[in-house]
């Protein structure tokens, strides 16, 4: 995808010994070993700053567009002749794709009618980053800007909702929203791609309704196991009673994938000819107690809510059972429809803590439907290293990055869980988990994380 890296992985077998290593683009060479020194020929102006080739003969090609689609040739000179393969690339438009890497998660609320700024952790931008903003749980796009071809911003129309109201900062990537709306409220996500990195941003942005008071900015930061939940305002006074309707700010709720998570209406007892509603992302009505009966919406958002809702029925209270990263957003309660109660939930990955040489498996917690396409991969790169093909469920492990997970995985078929044997410290990180199904992609997220063994272990 356009902004992603790539490396070209020759048989290793076949560069044994080189003299001269040559790697073409179509017929120019864009980079050569010769001996110890690495040289990129400077007339290949598209691959500026964007090359690494190791002794290994690998080549990556960071941050690419659509123009490094192509042929690619390596030439390997040795003493008992030359050797030549080939990579045919196609790089294409960045479509709607799930986050990688470890993200900070940003909760923002504002007051209809008033601008807000989505502000990234870049200081300066240096000229060559591809800037993607994305909005909803589908992942659309609605701005995005190539800094290399000095072309203006892209302000995707097809979003009547932000139409003429968006506004992309050159020097930084933010992302401002003016005359913000309570439609603007969702899911939003920006990928900085640069040719030394690639930056990922969420938020989360609740645009309070007419007449209610705005909430203050509640900013959730993940960084390995830690989640700092900062809420800077003063509680809201009086009793709450739910025939009244109070503006009051949003909880915040946070646990890790498969705790369940409990949404308390706050309500000691509520009464038979109550109308409870539950809603979540774009007040989408997920599960209701309406004349004593429960009743559960598990279709709506793509299904991700099927077997996972359970209601209370002495205080209306809701819990989500084995959650997963995508059920991350706004949910809201209404009690006939006057009494509302604003929640802010956050699921962060699961993490787990292993001995060096020891043994961990990374449980999906589901069955595996006919069709499904199970997808394991690990580090900030995505590098995929075990995969089940849909309808066939043919299993295949990957070596990963530098060989380090070489006769090391295992693959459960019925639910496509993962185990990681004689672990070391090359195999701690972030482990991701697609589950690709008809309609809907489910996602996991694993931090795994290696300690020292001790002899007495």
């Amino acid at each position: 995808m356009e902004g992603d890296s790539v490396t070209l992985n020759p048989d290793p077998a076949k560069i044994q010994g080189f003299i001269l290593i040559l790697w073409r683009f179509g017929d120019p060479v864009i980079a050569q070993i010769n001996g110890k020194v690495t040289f990129y020929p400077s007339y290949t102006e598209i691959f500026r700053g964007r090359l690494q080739l190791d002794q290994t003969g690998f080549l990556t090609i960071n941050n690419m567009r659509i123009k490094h689609s192509g042929l690619y040739k390596i030439e390997v000179l040795q003493r008992a002749g030359t050797s030549n393969m080939k990579f045919t690339v196609t790089v294409y438009e960045s479509p709607s794709a799930v986050d990688a890497g470890v993200t900070d998660m940003k909760l923002l609320s504002v007051k209809e009618g008033d601008p807000v700024i989505l502000q990234t952790d870049v200081p300066q931008l240096t000229g060559d980053e591809l800037i993607v903003w994305r909005f909803g749980d589908e992942g659309r796009l609605i701005a995005k800007h190539d800094m290399e071809t000095k072309i203006p911003p892209l302000y995707d129309e097809t979003d009547e909702r932000l139409r003429d109201r968006l506004q992309l900062n050159h020097q930084t990537g933010s992302l401002t929203i003016t005359n913000t709306r309570t439609t603007d409220s969702g899911h939003y996500k920006v990928k900085i791609s640069s040719n030394k990195q690639t930056l990922y941003q969420k938020y989360i942005v609740t645009v309070s309704e007419p007449g209610l008071s705005p909430a203050p900015v509640a900013g959730i930061v993940v960084a390995g196991i830690v989640v700092v939940v900062l809420l800077v305002a003063a509680a809201a006074t009086g009793l709450i009673y739910h025939r009244q309707t109070i503006a009051e700010m949003p909880e915040a709720v946070s646990g890790e994938e498969g705790e369940d998570v409990e949404l308390n209406t706050g309500v000691t007892k509520i009464q038979t000819s109550d109308l409870i509603e539950w809603k979540g992302n774009k007040d989408n009505l997920i599960a209701q107690i309406k004349g004593g009966t429960i009743t559960s919406y598990e279709d709506v958002l793509h299904g991700i809510f099927r077997d996972r809702l359970k209601l209370d029925m002495k205080t209306g209270s809701l819990t989500i059972t084995n959650p997963r990263i995508e059920h991350t957003g706004p949910y809201k309660l209404l009690i006939n429809e006057k009494y509302k109660k604003k929640f802010i939930v956050y699921i962060k990955g699961k993490t787990l803590t292993v001995k060096e040489n020891g043994s961990v498996t990374l449980e999906t917690k589901t069955e595996i439907q006919t069709g499904d396409e199970i997808r394991w991969m690990f580090g900030d790169k995505d590098t995929l290293i075990a995969e089940i093909k849909g309808e066939t469920k043919e299993m295949t492990t990957h070596e990963g990055p530098d060989g380090r997970f070489r006769d090391r995985l295992e693959l459960v078929k019925a639910n496509g869980s993962l185990t990681i044997k004689n672990i070391t410290a090359d195999h701690a990180g972030l482990y991701k988990l697609l589950i690709l199904s008809r309609g809907r992609t489910l996602c996991s997220k694993f931090f795994t994380y290696v300690g020292e063994s001790t002899e007495s272990e």
